[in-house]
């Protein structure tokens, strides 16, 4: 007894104390992990069974510690029993009963659906789209939590948004783009079972193809003024906390004007104390690192359907409209966004199509859309198509029917400054030669120094003029960029100049002289760190510089400068390797 102690008692100090060690032992061999489990419990048990022993007038040894530990396990049952009582009650005191309709409830009026448990602002997404469609539906007030959202935010602080459709004919400016409408699909259990497999991501485009034109015809989605609960005809509540450790629900309700509960639905977990005492062990590789703890005893109950899910469930329950999800849709967003282009004339609603039809693609053109793309990137009406845009090719995969329709939108004035630097990277990854025969508005960029600073991978391109063309302009961006007095705003350009000379090559050579002579200056303008003073020496190792002319600091040792220029040959070697069908064409 006494030796099973010191070593139970050895062993549960130190899973305790490191509970990591626990999670270790059963990475490593099992039985550690499982020994140092049961350690805390045995532990107790076997001190417990001790401190009987000792009081119990028994003269036997092996009787008395017989008869000790089924008294320590009896005591083991009866310390969990109000704990465990206690908490089974306060579960059931909580628990609501389910409410099922006879039919489905056809919602009417303003509608406010509560989704406190959601940590982020409040959108017009797809359930609140399909409520918004039912016919008799007015306005839909959607509440959430926010991002901002913490534990003890109080309740009167939440944010909410309210949204309408509307007629267009008062106002016919565009309205607001519902987030993701084809969500649907994947999420009403009907159209779930319609379209499995690939024809799900055509059901969906087909979803937000109907709803593009729609909004775009002679209806609007439009902001409106939040309706509070007091004032709601109908109340969604959907709960689902995410913070508790140790229970989970989930609960949809649905409660008229009056409060009566109309719809509900609930699963609930709870963990309540165990019949015996132990002393359980947790981990979690959740959202990071192994995160290890033990605790008393737990056992879980539970009640509702275990597969309860909130959304569809309330779809289920509600009448609306469901969305078609054929490729009709689809043919007719493409045919008005085609004739929108061809108007003159055409409204920003109707130029909306052409942002929304961008908005279909995820990395799955084929060569028939690649036209109309090009179209719609180059034509300056349309506008806010960063965010679809940037999900239609791939960096490598951008066809060269792009070539055009990126300079056009990089000479835009309405052009963020991450759009511009976003497609520079893209006409960048074009072969060498993509831009020996340039048209007017990829010359023009290079007049403008705020346009090429955006754009800063795009003067790498200038290689593709040949010499005589492109060093002049390369010498006066590089005084453009030398004048500027922070590194941070310079550093772009003279990225953009180190590529394109690294492209030229030998014909770059009349620059060698200059650019030493900025690489030795200090501070130097043209690096901020060892690795810019790297890219430098591969750049005038490219120009035509001998590896032992290239520029060293002063300080440097002899075995660093040896290091730097090995890495420098080496480089060079496998740049030429990869370029050699180039340089041979």
């Amino acid at each position: 007894m006494k030796y099973a102690l010191v070593i139970t008692g050895v062993l549960a100090g130190l899973a305790i104390a490191a509970p990591q060690l626990v999670v270790l032992g059963y990475f490593l061999l099992i039985v550690p992990g499982l020994v140092l489990t049961v350690a805390p419990t045995v532990f107790v048990y076997l001190a417990a069974t001790a401190v009987v022993r000792r009081l119990l007038p028994i003269p036997s040894p092996l009787t008395a510690t017989a008869v000790a530990f089924g008294v320590t396990l009896l005591l083991g049952w009866a310390v969990m029993q109000p704990f465990r009582l206690a908490a089974i009650a306060a579960y059931h005191a909580d628990e609501l009963p389910d409410v099922v309709p006879s039919q489905v409830i056809e919602l009417d009026g303003h509608v406010r659906i509560e989704r406190l448990d959601q940590r982020h602002e409040p959108e017009c997404d797809y359930l609140v789209l399909a409520v918004l469609d039912s016919p008799r539906v007015k306005s839909l007030t959607t509440v959430t939590a926010g991002r901002s959202a913490g534990r003890d935010k109080p309740s009167d602080t939440v944010p909410s948004a309210a949204y309408a459709l509307v007629s267009a004919k008062s106002d016919p400016a565009p309205g607001i783009s519902p987030s993701k409408p084809g969500q649907i699909v994947r999420e009403y259990p009907p159209l779930v079972q319609a379209n499995r497999g690939m024809s799900v991501i055509t059901a969906c485009k087909g979803v937000e193809a109907k709803w593009a034109v729609r909004l775009a015809g002679e209806e609007r989605l439009r902001e409106v003024d939040a309706i509070e609960a007091e004032g709601a005809d109908w109340i969604v509540r959907i709960e689902n906390p995410s913070n508790r450790r140790t229970s989970t629900l989930r609960r949809i309700t649905i409660l008229d004007s009056k409060g009566t509960v109309r719809f509900r639905k609930s699963y609930r977990k709870q963990a309540v104390p165990a019949r015996m005492f132990y002393i359980g062990f947790q981990a979690s590789m959740a959202g990071g690192p192994v995160s290890a703890s033990f605790h008393f005893g737990r056992q879980l109950i539970e009640s509702g359907q275990r597969s309860l899910e909130l959304e569809p469930a309330l779809l289920q329950t509600i009448k609306f409209a469901v969305p078609p999800c054929d490729r009709h849709a689809l043919e007719l967003l493409r045919n008005q966004t085609v004739q929108a282009l061809d108007d003159p004339i055409a409204s920003t609603a109707q130029l909306d199509l052409a942002r929304h039809y961008l908005g279909l693609f995820f990395f799955d053109t084929t060569a028939g859309d690649h036209a109309l793309i090009a179209r719609i990137v180059a034509d300056d009406r349309v506008r806010d198509i960063e965010t679809p845009i940037k999900n239609v090719f791939s960096k490598d995969k951008t066809p060269a029917a792009m070539r055009d329709a990126y300079v056009d939108r990089i000479s835009m004035d309405h052009t963020s400054a991450s759009l511009r630097h976003w497609l520079a990277e893209r006409l960048a990854s074009f072969p060498p030669g993509t831009f020996a025969n340039p048209d007017a508005k990829y010359l023009a960029i290079w007049n403008s120094p705020e346009i090429y600073q955006q754009a800063s991978p795009l003067i790498a391109t200038l290689a593709d003029l040949g010499p005589e063309q492109a060093m002049p302009k390369l010498n006066e961006m590089l005084d453009t960029a030398l004048a500027l007095p922070h590194w941070r705003d310079r550093r772009s350009t003279v990225d953009g100049i180190r590529a394109a000379l690294v492209r030229l090559g030998p014909q770059a050579s009349a620059a060698a002289p200059r650019i030493r002579e900025l690489f030795l200056r200090r501070p130097s303008p043209i690096m901020n760190h060892a690795d810019d003073a790297d890219q430098w020496r591969f750049a005038l190792a490219r120009m035509g510089v001998a590896l032992e002319d290239l520029p060293v600091f002063p300080d440097q040792s002899p075995k660093s400068v040896e290091r730097n220029l090995r890495q420098v040959a080496n480089k060079l070697e496998r740049y030429e390797q990869e370029h050699a069908p180039e340089q041979e064409i």
